[in-house]
């Protein structure tokens, strides 16, 4: 006998039908897209359209995992090659990709790597500074990767080597700067060193074109035109001196109390960037004058930490506040603004050498958040 099944229950059958379609719909939407995932904490992002999307860009050549909780300090190029991207990670070592960072390996490890230099003769030669367990430190490894020594090793504890960087002139030229704000120099591919100043303050940046940038902390810029002998303030027009009784007072006219970051052009050095805690500052006659970028930044919002500019256009910038990416294609006039959803901020922007609309972004999260 064939029973009847009453209006009621084919009702309420229904009704779980339409419960199970939608559940499964749910569980078909997370696995692919979910809309309540947590934004990705860190590691790279890369964008091959100028900007208009960013999608992260950290997968491991291993397929177990990826770069995703990694702190990001700096990327470059292999300076031959510019699928080969080289990424420094405050909690992972360095790590390399040989295919425009579509998978990554690590090629170091057992180090904080605050900043890393290739050798522009030979990329083979890299040097990775930063701090060793709890001493700064220099590694060098001259066969790409497969085996480092230890070239530096800072006598203080808790004073990271946060710097590196190579005379492109002459690559056995060299300089690093530590926390506590010493600035060591050899010229003799790290064999030896000597110490050329102490700034007393947080050496952010070293960069070496014809001359040898400084970028302080807390005290700007400085310039040296004799391999380091002596230094010139850069910046000193962004501050006011002036004295009360017997004690003498500096304070920055512009407002700003921290730098992070600097550009100087390497065929133009009148053109310099840095990004403040107030911003972006430019200068176009080599540090003589500086003014303020206006970003379209948010009220509240202006501590700039990236910048980057296109070596096939000095027109071309990128900067970046928070997770924000602001990129100009007329020299800082306007700007364009471009989100990337991390739980951090873009530490570093990376732009490829020939073909412009292709950049990389690292992420760093504050662990004091």
């Amino acid at each position: 006998m064939i029973k009847r099944m009453s209006r009621g229950a084919g009702s309420r059958s229904a009704g779980k039908n339409k419960k199970l379609g939608l559940l499964i719909g749910l569980v078909l939407l997370s696995a692919s897209c979910n809309p309540f995932a947590a934004p990705q904490q860190a590691g790279i992002y890369k964008t091959v359209n100028g900007g208009a999307d960013w999608r992260p860009a950290d997968a491991l050549k291993t397929g177990t995992g990826s770069l995703s909780q990694t702190y990001i300090s700096k990327l470059a190029f292999d300076p031959g090659n510019n699928q080969t991207v080289f990424a420094g990670s405050y909690s992972g070592g360095l790590f390399k990709s040989g295919d425009a960072a579509a998978t990554w390996s690590n090629v170091l490890s057992n180090i904080q790597v605050y900043d890393f230099a290739i050798n522009p003769e030979n990329s083979k030669i890299i040097y990775a500074a930063g701090l060793c367990v709890d001493h700064g430190c220099v590694l060098k490894t001259t066969d790409g990767g497969g085996s480092w020594n230890e070239v530096y090793h800072e006598g203080a504890a808790s004073n990271p080597v946060r710097t590196v960087s190579i005379n492109p002139q002459n690559p056995n030229q060299m300089a690093i700067g530590t926390t506590l704000g010493s600035v060591v120099k050899s010229s003799d591919a790290a064999a030896s060193w000597q110490l050329a100043d102490n700034f007393n303050d947080q050496v952010n940046e070293v960069l070496w074109q014809d001359n040898i940038y400084v970028l302080l902390k807390d005290k700007g810029m400085f310039k040296s035109t004799d391999l380091g002998a002596t230094f010139t303030e850069l910046t000193a027009s962004l501050k006011t001196s002036y004295s009360v009784g017997s004690i003498d007072y500096t304070t920055n006219t512009s407002g700003v109390g921290t730098y992070h970051q600097a550009y100087v052009d390497a065929t133009d050095p009148n053109l310099i960037y840095f990004t403040t805690d107030e911003g972006l500052y430019k200068s176009t006659d080599g540090g003589q004058t500086w003014k303020a970028q206006t970003l379209p930044v948010q009220p509240g919002q202006t501590a700039a930490r990236a910048v980057s500019v296109a070596n096939s256009s000095s027109n071309i910038v990128y900067a970046s506040v928070g997770g924000t990416v602001y990129k100009s294609l007329d020299g800082g006039q306007t700007w364009q603004t471009q989100g990337i959803v991390t739980a951090g901020f873009v530490n570093y922007i990376l732009i490829d050498p020939y073909l412009p609309q292709i950049a990389y972004t690292g992420i760093y999260i504050n662990p004091s958040n």
